[in-house]
Parts: C-alpha cells; sequence; structure tokens
C-alpha cells in the first residue's frame, strides 16, 4: 500500500532535523544567503502530503498538502514556509470552498492559532463587519486585518463572494505569524455558483515577519529600528479607534498585541 509523503517542521528549527523526520522528496536550492527545499505534487494527485507543524502546544495537521517551500536565511534555521493546499477541485461549488474555509479554519483554531491584527490597524471584531461595505477598508483607509478578516466572523455566500480576488487571514501562535490566503476566480459564466481556488498558507518567525516593518536597507538592524515603528503604528490605531468610537462602532479592547521575544 502506498504511503503519502509527509513533512514534519517547527519553525526555527534546523533544516536537518526537518530532512531526517520527512520522506516527501524535497529539492535544493541555495545561493550566499539563502537556502529553499521544495516539492510539489500534482493537484489531481491521490497521494496529498501530510505536514505537521510542530509547536509548544497542539501541533496543526494537513493532510491535503501538494506544495512546499520552505527557506531559511543566513543560517541552517527554517524561518519561512510556504505550502500549498489541495483545496477544492476546478470549477467547484462556491459551497464547497466555503466549507473547506472553515474546516481549515476549525483545525488553526484547534492547534491554538489565533487572530492577529496588524499594531497600526484598529481592533476590529467581526460582529461589526457589516458596518463597513468595502471587506478591506476601514474609514476610506486599506486594511488587512479588519474586521472583514476576523476568522470567528461567519460568511454568507453573498458575503463570500463580495471579497476580492485575493484574500489574506492573519494569526499567531506563540513567536510565529500565518497568512492564510484564498485565491478565488469565478467561471466565466457561472460566477454565483462555480470557480476555482487556490488555498495557500505562509508561515513566518517572529525575525522574518517584523523585518518587513522596517525599510528593506535596514532589515538586519530590525531589532533596533522596530520599536519607533511599533510606537508610530499604536498611535495610528490609537486614532483610528476613537474615530470608531464616535461613529458607535465597537472595539475589541481585550485583544493585546502578542509579545515581540527578541525585544524582551
Amino acid at each position: 500500500m502506498k504511503t503519502s509523503p509527509t513533512v514534519n517542521f517547527r519553525m526555527n528549527e534546523s533544516v536537518q532535523k526537518i530532512f531526517d523526520s520527512s520522506t516527501a522528496p524535497l529539492s535544493k536550492d541555495c545561493n550566499s544567503t539563502l537556502c529553499m527545499y521544495q516539492f510539489d505534487l500534482p493537484s489531481s494527485s491521490p497521494d496529498k502530503a501530510k505536514v505537521t507543524i510542530a509547536s509548544t502546544s497542539a501541533p496543526l495537521i494537513l493532510d491535503d498538502v501538494i506544495g512546499a517551500s520552505l527557506s531559511t536565511y543566513k543560517s541552517d534555521q527554517l524561518s519561512h514556509a510556504y505550502l500549498t493546499l489541495g483545496g477544492v477541485p476546478s470549477n467547484a461549488r462556491h459551497e464547497q470552498a466555503i466549507d473547506y474555509f472553515y474546516s481549515l479554519l476549525d483545525k488553526l483554531n484547534a492547534a491554538g492559532w489565533k487572530r492577529y491584527i496588524l499594531p497600526d490597524e484598529a481592533r476590529i471584531p467581526g460582529t461589526q463587519a457589516g458596518k463597513f461595505d468595502d471587506p478591506d477598508m476601514v474609514l476610506g483607509t486599506p486594511a488587512s486585518t479588519g474586521p472583514w478578516k476576523d476568522p470567528a466572523l461567519k460568511l454568507e455566500k453573498e458575503e463570500w463572494l463580495s471579497l476580492p480576488m485575493f484574500s489574506s487571514w492573519y494569526f499567531n501562535k506563540d513567536d510565529v505569524y500565518l497568512l492564510l490566503r484564498v485565491q478565488r476566480e469565478s467561471s466565466s459564466g457561472e460566477e454565483n455558483t462555480l470557480g476555482s481556488y487556490l488555498f495557500t498558507l505562509t508561515f513566518r518567525t517572529e525575525a522574518d515577519f517584523y523585518k518587513g516593518f522596517v525599510d528593506d536597507e535596514n532589515r538586519e538592524k530590525w531589532k533596533s529600528r522596530l520599536p519607533a515603528e511599533l510606537n508610530r503604528m499604536a498611535q495610528e490605531r490609537a486614532q483610528t479607534e476613537a474615530r470608531l468610537k464616535k461613529m458607535g462602532i465597537a472595539v475589541d479592547e481585550d485583544y493585546q498585541d502578542p509579545p515581540i521575544k527578541a525585544l524582551e
């Protein structure tokens, strides 16, 4: 009986440990600073890969992975992981994709992944989503982690189809950050019924994630540059939340930014 390929990893873990515990045929491609370890399977393959992402508590286990790209930067430790999921067949009913999406959210929730809100964006719960017509805007400003991207929000089909072609949800667990992205292309002539979907997950270590908060030329100095940027972002959030409160829109003041271990 043929067994599915496996990949087992933990962020910030050495690549050798990943090779020792995995059976998927990971190829290697390196330059002077970056190494990438990859595998791909046909989306039609009956034997999709099983990927286990370990952590300090419950692991996240995905049994329909068709592609992975694991990266290291100036070390042998995993800093970035990109997974492509099997998802749903091409030209699937939108309801099938919605069910798949929420089953994936259930797995993330069970494994301890929590909603993450960018530090310069207002902490608006999904219960307030109906007060915002554009899923990606808050008070006329683009918002990547606004109320429409609260994983606790249950979207109806009409709301799901109102999302843009590319939609993302952010999560955090321990010192790892996760981006769940859904790409939808509705089928011509049957836009309200059928569509083709791509579901991907991007895991980033704390360092890899927060380096993106500073200018490219200062990425290697991110620890010293980040506090000032976080202070600026916090002020922007406070100003937006003050405006929202005056408009009668609720803010989730129980939400707290995750601690940044490198700054402790």
